[in-house]
């Protein structure tokens, strides 16, 4: 995997930007898609390439993705992993990968003085697109995946999380773990992690985002010299969508704790949807705004179950979940999981006017801080790329959050969410 290399500490300032950024994209004539924005600001680049090769392209070998994003960018035909991890840290240069259900990515941040630019984009570029699968670095990570498995096994939280998305997506792509099983990881072979970079690793399904100090010109050019060694291969095949569930389903993992970890929810909505914004501001007043929202009021302030609470939304190319969560003590379990029902059933049927007025304006008012640096301007514009999103998406979220009224957003979380039909999830000993 792209180590995350720190060399150098870059210590990076914020930028402050408007919401109105000046996204550009365009395609490589390999069909990748870019997205650029010029940050004059500061002498840095980021770049951060996105594959559609998550977790929901295991097929039955699951962690094959997460298996093949570890392993690309430790050797290449010319340089070793200890040589790879050297050149970084001289360069003072951030080379990261990571996986998800949708996506694979892998990230570089350099200072844009041509003298190390330009080794620096060499080294990312050989990593990424030159990838030696060694079998004794395959037999490495494979144990340290292993491991991690392992302490997943023991750890409630990480059990209640795994069972949430099974009870919600079943033999859907997006129901096993990122990191598969210890089953499925012992089984992968070499081979499988080869065949699944050569298929998936390729321009025609690639989503390239360049924030920094370079000219279109020049941003042109890095694309260029980035992608020049990957074929084009083909972008992969839609998701099936997912079923909604019909009727509730509950389960309750039994495990040696004083705390029981709990999640509840259901299937939400993809990347695009219009509801999005409707469900988006509901969540952030119901469960998603810390001490502002109204699970943290009723599960802790009044009655103390807790010490943190809360519920989010997470949309992918296909329906993502709206999930709540929270860990209490045994004996109030029951207690806390009926607080949670009565406080989504009570939202659900209506809003507090000053309530509702006070989460939009702390969403509104806080929106500019969410892109006030280039690492979150990249990882913005590489969310829009990857899911097509429009190109002013940034600059409209707050117009239309602003828009929106409180029947709005009741009416979006009733036609999309049915407390009746949840999926709950207990890990622990509930009483």
């Amino acid at each position: 995997m792209f180590r995350f290399i720190a060399g150098l500490s870059l210590i990076l300032a914020s930028v402050q930007v408007s919401a109105a950024l000046d996204i550009q994209t365009w395609q490589t004539t390999k069909g990748a898609k870019v997205m650029y924005v010029h940050s004059p600001g500061l002498p840095m680049l980021d770049v951060e390439v996105v594959f559609d090769a998550g977790s929901a392209r295991d097929g039955d070998k699951w962690g094959l993705a997460a298996m093949t994003t570890a392993m690309v960018g430790t050797q290449t035909p010319e340089l070793n992993e200890q040589q790879i991890s050297q050149q970084t840290n001289a360069l003072g240069a951030r080379i990261s990968g990571n996986v998800g259900r949708d996506m694979a990515s892998f990230s570089l941040r350099t200072l844009t003085r041509e003298s190390i630019l330009q080794p620096a984009l060499k080294l990312f570029t050989e990593s990424l697109t030159q990838s030696v699968f060694n079998p004794q670095i395959f037999e490495r990570e494979r144990q340290r995946a292993l491991v991690g498995l392992q302490q997943q096994q023991v750890s409630p939280s990480q059990l209640a999380q795994n069972a949430f998305w099974k009870g919600v997506y079943d033999q859907h792509p997006y129901g096993h773990p990122v990191s598969g099983s210890v089953e499925s990881v012992k089984a992968l072979k070499l081979e499988d992690l080869k065949a699944f970079y050569q298929r998936y690793f390729v321009s025609a399904n690639a989503t390239v985002s360049i924030v920094g100090d370079l000219s279109r010109t020049q941003a042109q050019e890095v694309v260029e010299q980035l992608l020049a060694d990957l074929p084009k291969g083909s972008a992969a095949p839609a998701l099936p969508k997912p079923k909604s569930l019909s009727e509730a389903k509950q389960q309750i993992i039994d495990f040696e704790a004083s705390q029981t970890h709990f999640r509840m929810g259901q299937l939400g909505v993809e990347r695009g949807h219009p509801d999005y914004y409707a469900l988006f501001l509901g969540n952030h007043l119901l469960g998603g705004s810390g001490f502002g929202s109204l699970l943290m009021e009723e599960v802790r302030e009044k009655r103390g179950l807790v010490y943190g609470v809360g519920s989010g939304l997470a949309p992918l190319k296909v329906a993502g979940p709206w999930v709540s969560y929270l860990s209490t003590k045994n004996e109030s379990a029951k207690e806390a999981e009926k607080v949670v029902k009565d406080t989504l059933v009570a939202f659900m049927d209506s809003i507090d006017d000053q309530h509702f007025q006070a989460i939009k304006d702390n969403l509104i008012g806080g929106f500019p801080l969410r892109i006030d640096s280039n690492a979150k301007i990249i990882g913005y514009i590489s969310m829009i790329g990857f899911y097509g999103l429009p190109l002013d998406y940034l600059e409209q979220f707050p117009k239309i959050i602003e828009s929106l009224s409180k029947q709005d957003v009741l009416k979006a979380w009733n036609r999309h969410f049915h407390p009746e039909e949840m999926v709950t999830v207990m890990v622990g000993k509930p009483a």
